[in-house]
């Protein structure tokens, strides 16, 4: 009933483009959901996504008492997450994740550039024999100690 209301509505628009009733309608139907839709944020998605699964975890694995914790609980929670703004946390941890992982490419990055293409030893030089400068005693005799 209400997808073929919305068809109707949404042929409607289509056919009278150009014309008062037709702006009127793109206004009411694209105009403004698309506005509201401009607003949502990343983290307010991965907030929903976070709760879904959440949702879809406790019915999972508790069955019956999974949907009825569900049911009786999601309230309070979802007021709970929005007194607090669970999205700027969520896109913190969201930052802090991507970083850490970024770090890690760089150093899996270099460490397999040094297996692929091993560093050549450096070419040593050889070393100058330095003749010590001769003792100052005349005697050719070892000297004793003292």
């Amino acid at each position: 009933m209400l997808t073929a209301l919305l068809l109707t509505l949404w042929l409607a628009m289509f056919m009278a483009r150009g014309t008062p009733i037709g702006d009127a309608l793109h206004r009411i139907l694209v105009v403004t959901p698309a506005r509201w839709l401009s607003r949502i944020s990343r983290g307010q998605i991965l907030f929903a996504l976070l709760t879904l699964s959440i949702i879809v975890g406790l019915v999972w694995l508790l069955e019956g008492d999974g949907r009825m914790l569900v049911s009786m609980g999601m309230p309070e929670f979802l007021s709970f997450a929005a007194a607090i703004d669970l999205s700027a946390l969520l896109d913190l941890a969201a930052v802090a994740v991507i970083a850490a992982t970024t770090i890690r490419f760089r150093a899996l990055g270099s460490w397999l550039r040094h297996q692929i293409v091993p560093r050549r030893p450096r070419a040593r030089r050889s070393r100058i024999q330095r003749l010590r400068p001769p003792a100052n005693d005349d005697e050719d005799r070892r000297a004793l100690a003292a």
